[in-house]
């Protein structure tokens, strides 16, 4: 497990980049550069998590603060892989969900960041997704078709709201959610992912109330923009890893 967390970590730290360099014009190729003084960073000041915990989030350099993302998108990939190693062995499911959450990591950045989520993206999940069942016996017609349930109901929000309340490319990410985890814990993720959705919406209202003044907290409203990808990701991984069945679609 150590392994695997290590290597979740490389990973996450590469998720980094490409979630940050995506449609952006810069190279992926490109060394790694500190966004307040542009220095290219050395090899020792790139170590996932370590280098920010002994930097003290800051760059070497110019000691300017190093944004809170780089090391949670470590930690969290390396969670992934360490609970999906746990969940189903070093098996292809394994293999298959990790690069997979590892794309929806990807998303969530992106979307966090432009508020959509590039079409290029959730069609490479849906393909992805796709091979998971190949190696389940018990994929079921409802299992399969979960995708395009999932992806209709979102576009029905999209398209009842007028793109008010949803955004299109949640129903793409949602088809591709849907075809990976089957129809329990496909729809299981999406119910969380409201919940949690809800969650966080009520807790920044509270916030900006008590708190009006509070340094880095952006003005939240009702009519606030809050992308969604991230808790359909979140959601779509509890689900997995718990085996969650809240609809009861599927025999227990």
């Amino acid at each position: 497990m150590v392994l695997t967390a290590a290597f979740g970590l490389i990973i996450g730290s590469f998720l980094n980049v490409l979630g940050l360099r995506y449609h952006s014009g810069l190279s992926l190729s490109g060394r790694s550069r500190c966004q307040a003084c542009n220095r290219a960073l050395s090899p020792s000041e790139l170590i996932p998590l370590v280098s920010f915990i002994f930097q003290g989030g800051r760059c070497r350099n110019c000691r300017a603060r190093v944004s809170f993302q780089y090391p949670l998108v470590e930690a969290w990939t390396a969670v992934l892989f360490v609970s999906f190693a746990a969940a189903y062995g070093l098996s292809p499911v394994f293999v298959i969900s990790a690069l997979v959450f590892s794309l929806y990591t990807v998303i969530a950045i992106y979307d966090i960041r432009h508020k959509v989520i590039p079409d290029s993206l959730s069609y490479l999940a849906v393909l992805l997704a796709a091979v998971k069942p190949i190696f389940l016996s018990d994929y079921s017609l409802l299992d399969w078709l979960s995708g395009p349930i999932l992806a209709l109901l979102f576009f029905l929000v999209w398209a009842l709201s007028r793109g008010q309340a949803m955004g299109l490319g949640d129903a793409k990410l949602s088809f591709s959610v849907g075809v990976l985890l089957g129809a329990a814990e496909g729809f299981s993720a999406v119910i969380v992912a409201f919940w949690i959705g809800a969650l966080y919406g009520s807790s920044m209202l509270v916030i900006n109330r008590v708190y009006p003044l509070l340094r880095g907290v952006e003005k939240f409203t009702m009519k606030s923009e809050i992308p969604f990808a991230p808790f359909i990701v979140l959601g779509a991984w509890l689900a997995a890893i718990l085996g969650l069945d809240l609809l009861h679609v599927l025999p227990s």
